[in-house]
């Protein structure tokens, strides 16, 4: 195991230097946009919370952590907790493929916004990692030191209303924040503002819930609205909705093995199926444990998302 203590002071140093947890600046990994027509005003603030662009760079940390898991290799990372991972390291480490898809999730859902409606402008100096894993592992005054930070900078430019793109983000927006920094805006996630269009797609999918849609934000039915209304056929584990099973996250960092074996079982329960969720996070933890798995927005998504 990886001890907690090291991994809260790596975390909080790195996010206290760049902004997000891998110490490296948010304009090296948030690209998504920059190929994409988007919009410098409007009535909702798309909000990505980095989530997607930091999930590949942390699948290729993780797997580096359980190598050392557990040997005497481990005794390195205390001196390099100060030390940002330089980010051609991190390019090279981590795969294209998985930055790609990434981007393109994002894309998706910024496009199903639109074709929805959805009056949604993109401000990338706007937009910023919310520090949910300092809350995850306990370090409150650090969450809440990063997350005034935050909300100041959309205070300070008039933002009202936001969307989000996945479960952590919509939870540290929509619960934390004002709780912790009094900042409060109207706050959805895009499963709740999009309609898609009717595909016709054949391939069955299981689906599984995040854990903070399904069990604190209570949206996990307008997941199987937007599975339906796109013609997506989908079966339901024993556990889901409020009583979905965890993926194995967060605890990745801290123990890659648990978090694998946690897996797993959650696969177990999934049946061996392609399996559909709406969180980075759990895409990583599943797939590291074998699963085939797919994000929501590519599945209901056009095909030129």
């Amino acid at each position: 195991m990886i001890d907690p203590r090291f991994l809260v002071e790596m975390l909080s140093s790195n996010i206290e230097r760049s902004g997000n947890p891998i110490g490296v600046e948010n304009s090296k990994i948030n690209t998504w946009w920059s190929d994409t027509e988007v919009k410098k005003d409007g009535e909702w603030l798309f909000f990505t919370g980095m989530m997607y662009q930091l999930s590949p760079y942390i699948e290729s940390i993780v797997s580096y952590l359980e190598k050392v898991e557990n040997s005497g290799l481990q005794r390195l990372l205390g001196l390099s907790k100060n030390l940002p991972l330089p980010f051609g390291i991190l390019s090279r480490t981590t795969p294209e493929e998985r930055r790609r898809e990434a981007d393109r999730i994002l894309r998706c859902i910024h496009s199903l916004l639109l074709k929805s409606g959805v009056e949604v402008f993109y401000l990338p100096e706007l937009d910023a990692y919310t520090g949910i894993l300092l809350y995850d592992f306990g370090d409150d005054e650090g969450f809440e030191r990063h997350a005034r930070k935050v909300a100041k900078t959309l205070e300070s430019a008039g933002v009202e209303r936001i969307v989000t793109a996945d479960p952590h983000t919509s939870y540290a927006l929509k619960v934390l924040y004002p709780e912790y920094t009094g900042a409060e805006f109207e706050v959805s996630s895009y499963i709740e503002l999009v309609r898609p269009r009717k595909k016709g797609n054949k391939t069955e999918v299981v689906v599984h819930d995040p854990c903070y849609y399904g069990r604190y934000l209570e949206i996990s039915d307008e997941i199987r609205r937007l599975l339906r209304d796109a013609g997506v056929e989908f079966t339901e584990p024993k556990y889901s909705g409020r009583m979905t099973n965890c993926c194995g996250g967060p605890i990745e960092a801290i123990s890659p093995s648990v978090s694998k074996e946690i897996a797993k079982l959650r696969l177990s329960e999934l049946e061996g199926g392609v399996v559909v969720t709406a969180c980075p996070i759990c895409m990583v933890n599943l797939r590291r444990a074998g699963g085939e798995v797919v994000d929501l927005a590519t599945v209901i998504g056009d095909e030129d998302c």
